[in-house]
């Protein structure tokens, strides 16, 4: 590839990037809240991580353990050193012989998994255009405004080997609850991982997709990559995660009418974490203009990011307003979310409640158990 190939992909790449600054120069503000567990562990106070199944099954258990620890929502039992609870399979977690070895943990219910890896390279070649010397000169004025030579090109396609990587993580896992002595969840998660490297990407600028083939990684590494994501992934599925979106305020537009200004001027504030100040300012909009429909929105901004049922609540009235007043996709947008959190939040008030009323299983750290 020359040198005119490589500036015009990279000036392509630049206009791309100057586009993406241009349209995303709105102020923004970044709205935490909590998601409930996709399956309710009702009961389960402190859970015991077992073995984990299968060629890649310790990655994804230890992955999985150390993010489960992060969200602080069970009290953790690492299984790890306890040596009676190797022979514990997955097909056979509630199997009766093993309920005295489970009993010595001390914990209200465990989970296992059995995770199955596939990888696969599949290695052809693209044929790429290609710009080649000719041997053969022309006269061109360069950006000097002088005569140069100037070697002609020609057009060739050349063969580019590339490879693409297949690969997939799946992990079954099943919750099995030590007083009822049941099965209380069970469910799988697949990640998977398709991506080309060289052949036709391989001088394509990496923002606009380009992945050259020494950028191959080994294929643990994908893997790990998968066990992380499948961990992530089973985290949510059984206990609250914190979440958080990027959400944009708005000033009014071009065209508002009366309290533009001061609609701004919250904004910066908010930006700054003055959020008192902000919804001051948006109040005092309201007051002077009841119609001001950027003015609820923000305002419902302010309410939401506070992260409590009692603000989702007064943030939905807020977008229901500003709705009314106003014809804005961001406006529509954010009534579907604030509808989605409000019932996010009282699902997770309801497993918290659930979590409160079990009492935490005593440590038996003589017996080589560590709890968390």
């Amino acid at each position: 590839m020359n040198y005119k190939q490589h500036i015009l992909k990279l000036s392509a790449g630049l206009i791309i990037v100057a586009m993406l600054a241009w349209f995303g120069c709105a102020a923004k503000t970044s709205v935490s809240r909590i998601r409930p567990a996709e399956v309710s562990l009702g009961g389960i106070r402190t859970l015991a991580l077992l073995k984990f199944e299968g060629k890649f099954g310790e990655t994804v258990r230890s992955d999985f353990y150390n993010k489960l620890s992060e969200v602080q929502h069970f009290n953790l039992i690492d299984t790890s050193k306890t040596n009676a609870l190797d022979q514990v399979v997955y097909d056979q977690v509630d199997d009766p012989r093993f309920l005295p070895a489970f009993e010595n943990i001390q914990a209200d219910g465990v989970i296992t998994g059995r995770v199955t890896s596939n990888i696969n390279d599949i290695r052809g070649y693209d044929q790429v255009q290609m710009q080649e010397g000719t041997g053969r000169y022309k006269k061109e004025k360069n950006i000097f405004g002088k005569w140069v030579d100037v070697e002609i090109k020609k057009t060739v396609l050349r063969p580019m080997p590339y490879v693409i990587r297949q690969a997939s993580l799946t992990t079954d896992f099943k919750v099995f609850n030590l007083k009822t002595k049941q099965i209380i969840a069970t469910s799988k998660v697949t990640e998977n991982y398709n991506q080309k490297f060289g052949g036709d990407k391989e001088y394509v600028l990496s923002v606009l997709g380009g992945m050259k083939l020494s950028q191959l990684p080994a294929p643990n590494q994908t893997l790990n990559e998968l066990s992380s994501s499948v961990a992530s992934q089973l985290v949510t599925k059984i206990s609250p995660t914190k979440i958080t979106e990027t959400i944009e305020f708005y000033d009014g537009g071009k065209l508002g009418y009366g309290g533009h200004d001061m609609i701004k001027r919250g904004i910066e504030f908010a930006k700054r974490g003055l959020w008192d100040e902000a919804k001051a300012i948006w109040q005092d909009v309201i007051k002077a203009e009841p119609n001001n429909a950027a003015a609820y929105y923000n305002l419902g901004l302010a309410h939401e990011s506070v992260g409590d049922l009692e603000n989702f609540n007064i943030a939905s009235t807020m977008y229901k307003k500003a709705v009314r007043y106003g014809d804005n996709k961001l406006y529509l947008d954010a009534m579907a979310r604030i509808q989605s959190a409000i019932k996010d939040r009282q699902k997770y008030e309801q497993q918290k409640n659930m979590l409160k009323q079990t009492p935490v299983k005593k440590t038996q750290e003589e017996k080589g158990v560590r709890i968390y």
